[in-house]
């Protein structure tokens, strides 16, 4: 079984990570939501999601959003 990739998007070289980051995978945003990764445009500072679990408003579960890379805590 092959191990999945590890992104680390602190450091000097969390930005150009952050920038390659494919669509499909999940991440963690700051405020604890869960979401899929649906677009990048690869510019380095924004990300298009689709919201998976969101703690503090369910009804944003589905929805999609533009998210900033200050946003993101983690890669799942």
């Amino acid at each position: 079984m092959e191990t999945p990739k590890k992104y680390d998007l602190s450091g000097v070289g969390g930005a150009e990570t952050f920038r390659d980051l494919p669509e499909g995978l999940r991440i963690k945003l700051t405020n604890g939501a869960i979401a899929e990764i649906i677009g990048n445009p690869r510019d380095g500072g924004n990300l298009m999601v689709r919201m998976l679990e969101h703690p503090d408003d369910p009804s944003m579960v589905g929805e999609e959003e533009i998210v900033f890379f200050t946003n993101v805590a983690e890669v799942l």
